[in-house]
């Protein structure tokens, strides 16, 4: 599971809820003496730590998660329980986590997107934060709350636009003297009354005054957290009929289960061997071995890499490519061989060539933290027959790769009707990403542009042209902000019969020279020196050819990302967007700085708005980090 829409529902386990048999599994009430059979609802999310971290600190980790399990264990009466935790160390990507782990250096922060569960959104806290002895699972739990039962907090609105701020609002109701509920004080209940006395009776303080307008009964139809949870979940969660049982009715949480992944990159290339990759000259299978071959040689030593290819089959046996995963060395001939010798021929079975490349995933070890598919196809799936069947096999395997959390990058080149749609949907069903590449020329900026995505780069900077007798060739400049631990630049060109050269100048001067690439020029280097870069091309051997030139970074520390708080806004009501070091956790700005955003709106208007650093609305807050 992770930032995808429609994540499923939690998983189910038949348990005893009380009695003599609490907590062992059933399958009737006639196993439960004193109590019922019912569901327990076992969530399995993904958490990805955004640096390689420590024993130590995985260890913390897996223990902040178990208390917030005992927790929402013990909030819920015993309905819900976290099971498989998959932790996916040192990620390059969030895009598949619900909980992200974050090497913050200067700060203790948490937050989370509410309501986000089903579409989107993650819960996201700083080492700082699991660091500290002090820090326990309720707040964890908190933020769960917030993102899978689209719970609001049970105090005054901090938030202008989600009801008034009237002072003092809270649950439980402050003259009760009791201040533990989870989502007020990160206490060990939910607000769960409905402003009747009789309900009061809730020594652990679970109870909620409805007159009180608190950021949840503002926000959510004056539903307190419990009727908030069954209303978001209906059919997996039951409201207790009278107060809520501060010990869960006697049953006992299960301990979370920890699978933790290793860092390698590991991907595999699904090229398209089908009859129309004849099409056009050059054809595009001639353009594809350009950019797979790009692909190959842009890759760093020990990146994990195999090779598939199909048409009516991936079958090995039907002479179609099955080149292993294994570690690139210096010496690249065995996978740029596979790809010199596809060979089109047949129908398009994009469904086996993807199910061939889970199967090659598995046999290499299973999913790491980093690991992807990179699909390219000329046509529509096909195959096997008739339609009806190619479209279910095809949805299928979608749906596979999205629970087994593998991504697809996927490009589609020709003019099918249908065949962008198809290829999107392959991108965005797989949480994965889609490019398009039409004209067949555009593949092998399309393949490096996969890569450095892949591995955690971001295009800081490109240049189209072309190699025209009359073009000038000045410098391309390109700034290198600090704290980038590595920077590539790439000059990809379309005709093969070119042979420019390219060097990078560095701010201190110095010449790095650039490696040739099938058709083009590239080079990686670590730690650069921060300021301006000038990419010199030379155009001695130039032709009429269009190329693109083009700069990445892998810069954690200055990457970050923007996002809505809450997802429903009602009409009229402020939106508030915030934006957030996306790997780091540190400050994005300083107080005199300020960011813009780009906001679309419901319509498909477009309006810009300025990004106010105003620091914490309150000291020690964690929803907000400092110099957010």
């Amino acid at each position: 599971m992770g930032e995808i829409e429609n994540r499923p529902a939690p998983v189910f386990r038949r348990i005893c809820l009380a009695g003599t048999n609490a907590g062992a599994y059933c399958k009737q009430d006639s196993e439960c003496p004193g109590s019922a059979c019912a569901d327990r609802n076992v969530f399995n999310f993904t958490v990805a730590v955004m640096f390689n971290a420590s024993s130590a600190q995985l260890t913390s980790i897996q223990t902040l998660i178990t208390s917030m399990s005992a927790v929402l264990f013990d909030v819920t009466d015993g309905q819900a329980e976290i099971g498989t935790v998959t932790i996916h160390n040192d990620a390059i990507s969030s895009a598949q986590a619900d909980l992200v782990v974050q090497p913050s250096t200067n700060d203790t922060w948490w937050n989370a997107n509410s309501g986000h569960y089903r579409t989107g959104g993650t819960m996201n806290v700083s080492i700082n934060y699991i660091n500290d002895p002090a820090n326990q699972g309720a707040i964890l739990a908190h933020e769960f709350s917030h993102l899978v039962f689209d719970a609001r907090d049970e105090y005054e609105s901090r938030v202008a636009g989600c009801g008034a701020l009237n002072g003092g609002a809270s649950c439980p109701v402050p003259a009760s003297g009791v201040n533990t509920g989870l989502m007020d004080g990160n206490g060990t209940e939910l607000c769960w009354g409905q402003g009747n006395p009789g309900d009061l009776t809730d020594v652990s303080g679970g109870d909620h005054d409805p007159t009180n307008v608190t950021e949840q009964s503002s926000c959510r139809n004056n539903r307190s957290v419990w009727d908030q949870l069954v209303w978001a979940w209906p059919s997996t969660f039951l409201k207790p009929v009278g107060a809520p049982d501060p010990e869960a009715n006697g049953a006992v949480v299960n301990p979370p289960n920890f699978v933790i992944t290793a860092n390698n990159v590991r991907v595999v290339l699904v090229l398209d061997e089908s009859g129309s990759m004849n099409n056009e000259s050059p054809s595009r299978m001639q353009r594809l071995q350009v950019a797979a071959g790009d692909f190959i040689a842009t890759a760093e030593n020990g990146t994990e890499l195999g090779i598939v290819s199909y048409s009516d089959t991936a079958n090995p046996a039907d002479g179609h490519s099955g080149l292993a995963i294994a570690p690139l060395v210096a010496n690249r001939a065995a996978w740029n061989n596979e790809v010199s010798g596809l060979s089109p021929g047949g129908w398009t079975n994009i469904g086996d060539g993807l199910q061939k490349a889970k199967d090659m995933i598995v046999a290499a070890g299973g999913v790491t933290a980093n690991t992807y598919i990179v699909l390219m196809t000329d046509g529509l799936n096909n195959r096997p027959s008739p339609q009806a069947t190619a479209d279910a096999d095809l949805q299928a395997k979608i749906d596979d790769l999205l629970a087994s959390g593998i991504p697809v990058y996927v490009t589609c080149t020709g003019g099918d009707l249908g065949l962008q749609s198809q290829c999107a949907e392959i991108g965005a069903g797989t949480n994965g990403f889609y490019s398009d590449s039409a004209d067949a020329a555009r593949m092998p900026e399309v393949f490096v542009d996969f890569h450095e995505r892949i591995t955690g780069y971001q295009a800081i900077s490109s240049l189209y042209g072309n190699f025209a007798s009359d073009q000038q060739y000045n410098p391309v400049s390109i700034f290198v902000d600090e704290g980038s631990q590595s920077v590539s630049f790439s000059l990809l060109w379309q005709d093969s019969s070119t042979k420019v050269s390219m060097i990078v100048v560095d701010p201190d001067g110095v010449t790095h020279q650039t490696t040739p690439i099938p058709q083009g020029m590239h080079v990686r280097l670590p730690n650069p020196k921060a300021g301006e870069w000038q990419m010199v091309i030379d155009p001695s051997g130039r032709s009429e050819s269009d190329f693109v030139a083009r700069a990445y970074t892998h810069n954690r520390i200055n990457d970050f990302k923007a996002y809505l708080r809450h997802n429903s806004i009602a009409p009229n009501e402020e939106m508030y967007i915030y934006a957030v070091a996306k790997s780091f956790g540190g400050p994005i700005t300083n107080q005199t700085q300020n960011l813009t955003a780009e906001v679309t709106l419901p319509d498909g208007s477009r309006q810009t708005v300025e990004l106010v650093d105003t620091g914490r609305d309150a000291a020690g807050h964690g929803d907000d980090m400092a110099r957010d």
